[in-house]
């Protein structure tokens, strides 16, 4: 429920941003995607399928009432005329609990059929002691549905997993296209500052015209590239906004919000926890592995049950029985002793060829699993050390531009230091100006690649 709050709460915090042309986090964007988004809301589905089909093996456990009714009258004769109720409770271990109570009378019954007049009733146990006695096909079905609560819980994080990864990724080209257009937009104001003042400049016979069309080039060519950057905020606005749904598989017009990124998401670096988790760990907890994992349970059920089958059937069946409809009137050693019913049955085929061959069968399905299972381990291994490295990789990229953005701002700051006392050009300050906006834009980059490969990190290691 706490959860639950926590989901709405950001939800109308992200609606207070649309409307109020403020941040939405990525925390946000990811609460509302889990709530709203039709892929999310089908993948908490397999919850539901995991309950029904536990309810199914079940099924398997239900007590069954059966009844047998038949008469014969001929020639004004009764001949037979009988009627057996009957109710069998499975218990575990193939273990069946029976009751029933038989009415027999006519003209021609059989000896072996005749009951007393009240009727007879029946008490007893069907055990079996070869084929079936550990593993039978209902609780086959009964393991097997437990292990699909697992699997289902399994396969919802991973569908969400994938949204969130392919979320996470269209909202950090977002703000990379949101954090260079600032910039080009402050590069294109001072551009265009810098143009008028030039012109100004010529007008009063201080400077050449050379100077006033260099400032104008410039000029155009920051505008153009302000307009690059503003058609990909657009489209990846677009492309952030496919994720955003409202209740009732309402989607969000892109056209009908304002919102922008959040910045601090470029300084936010990944938790100390997730950066020290071994590729081992990784290879475990990994939703795709666990699949595996679970496969190789139901297939070693399936290996149990073909085992059983290569077994004699052999079945023991023991009752006791009183007259009457009550069935548990007499209990005890004297009276079963001297009122009871027993029998066996017993069948096995001389070879168990068909059974020994399914049996080996299942065994190569589980080393077949096995070694599916240990190269997707190794694979997840292998791209979390490349995921990490790159994240490190960038780490240290981002502190070296970072200082040598520093040292271009220091030269431009000097340039136009030079430059106010003549000793400089304006095409020099402009190449020193250029080289902080191309490195900034670098930044940006990296910035993203570096949030990118955290996402990737986080659905490697199932922490989203």
């Amino acid at each position: 429920m706490k959860k639950l709050n926590l989901v709405m709460l950001l939800f109308a915090s992200c609606l207070s941003a649309i409307a109020q042309n403020k941040t939405l986090s990525l925390d946000e964007y990811l609460a509302i995607i889990q709530q709203y988004h039709p892929v999310a809301k089908q993948a908490f589905l397999f919850n539901q399928k995991a309950k029904l089909n536990s309810q199914m093996a079940l099924g398997g456990f239900d007590p069954k009432l059966s009844a047998n009714k038949e008469r014969k009258i001929y020639d004004g004769v009764t001949y037979y005329n009988y009627f057996t109720p009957e109710i069998k409770v499975p218990l575990w271990y193939g273990i069946d609990l029976k009751g029933s109570y038989t009415e027999y009378e006519g003209a021609f019954v059989s000896p072996e059929n005749k009951v007393p007049k009240n009727g007879l009733s029946y008490v007893g146990l069907s055990l079996p002691i070869g084929r079936g006695l550990f593993i039978d096909d209902r609780r086959a079905a009964l393991k097997q549905a437990r292990i699909y609560q697992s699997v289902a819980r399994n396969e919802r994080q991973i569908i969400l997993n994938d949204l969130f990864l392919d979320a996470t990724q269209s909202y950090t080209e977002w703000l990379n296209a949101y954090q260079n257009t600032k910039v080009y937009t402050d590069a294109v104001k001072l551009a265009l500052i810098r143009f008028e003042g030039t012109k100004q400049l010529f007008i009063n016979g201080d400077k050449p015209a050379i100077d006033t069309l260099e400032a104008l080039i410039l000029l155009q060519n920051r505008q153009f590239k302000l307009n690059e950057y503003q058609q990909q905020l657009t489209n990846t606005k677009n492309a952030l906004t496919a994720f955003l749904w409202l209740e009732n598989n309402v989607a969000i017009d892109p056209e009908k919000i304002n919102i922008n990124p959040d910045s601090l998401v470029f300084e936010t670096p990944a938790p100390t926890q997730l950066l020290q988790t071994s590729p081992a760990t990784i290879a475990q907890q990994n939703p795709e592995v666990q699949a595996y994992i679970f496969k190789l349970q139901e297939l070693d059920i399936e290996r149990r049950l073909k085992l059983e089958e290569i077994k004699p059937t052999l079945n023991f069946n023991l009752g006791v029985l009183n007259g009457g409809r009550d069935g548990f009137q007499n209990f005890n050693t004297p009276y079963i002793n001297n009122n009871q019913k027993f029998g066996f049955s017993f069948s096995m085929p001389l070879t168990f060829t068909k059974q020994r061959a399914a049996y080996s069968l299942s065994k190569i399905k589980i080393q077949d699993a096995t070694f599916t299972l240990n190269d997707k381990q190794n694979q997840i291994a292998n791209k979390w050390r490349n995921y990490l490295n790159d994240y490190f990789t960038f780490t240290n990229q981002i502190a070296l531009f970072e200082q040598t953005q520093a040292n271009n701002k220091a030269l431009l700051k000097g340039e136009e230091t030079k430059f106010r006392f003549g000793d400089s050009s304006l095409f020099l300050i402009n190449s020193r100006e250029q080289k902080v906006l191309e490195t900034q834009e670098k930044i940006n980059e990296l910035k993203a690649k570096k949030v990118k490969t955290i996402q990737v990190l986080k659905y490697l290691s199932n922490s989203f």
